[in-house]
């Protein structure tokens, strides 16, 4: 077995016919959905990478084979790690009201108020009225005019509740749409 730094990334491993029939490895069977080739490819080129000085400890290992006669060459790549998705905290607000003009006051208050927000939509579900939000919090003042009118706020659960089964009023900026035809 040889080992050779390639740069900063990468090591080529060869192994010879002596150390493919050592570590019981045959080419046309080697892949990684099997367990024994799995492991000991995993030994191998952690094992090169070691010794080459790169370090593999949180990044992700590509492993390519080239059949070679009786042996094989492994060009190992090392790769950070991609960063998972983290959905951002809340996802959502919503505000409801128990009668319909205190639903169509807070719309026109917020509207005379210059509050133009694209992510908001108004629902109907089970006899009360609902202001959706898109984003987890709105600004101050837009709070004060709704916390006058709205009987109940809630996170983002009682928002995709609604969303689900409620009865969409207005889709998209739906203060300034029925604002606009309030006034």
């Amino acid at each position: 077995m040889t080992i050779n730094r390639l740069d900063d990334s990468r090591v080529l491993v060869v192994l010879g016919g002596k150390d493919m029939s050592d570590f019981a490895l045959d080419f046309s069977a080697m892949n990684l959905s099997d367990s024994h080739s799995r492991k000991i490819l995993l030994r191998l080129t952690r094992l090169a990478c070691r010794k080459s000085g790169i370090d593999t400890q949180g990044r992700r290992l590509n492993i390519e084979a080239l059949q070679m006669g009786e042996g094989c060459y492994l060009l190992v790549t090392v790769r950070h790690a991609p960063r998972r998705y983290r959905p951002k905290r809340g996802g959502g607000l919503c505000f409801r009201f128990a009668q319909s003009g205190d639903f169509l006051g807070a719309v026109e208050a917020l509207y005379r108020a210059r509050f133009y927000s694209a992510k908001n939509a108004a629902y109907e579900w089970d006899g009360a009225y609902f202001l959706c939000f898109d984003y987890p919090s709105v600004p101050l003042r837009a709070r004060r005019v709704l916390s006058e009118f709205a009987d109940k706020s809630g996170g983002a659960l009682l928002c995709a509740q609604v969303k689900e089964q409620g009865k969409m009023l207005c889709a998209r900026n739906a203060v300034a749409v029925i604002g606009a035809a309030l006034i």
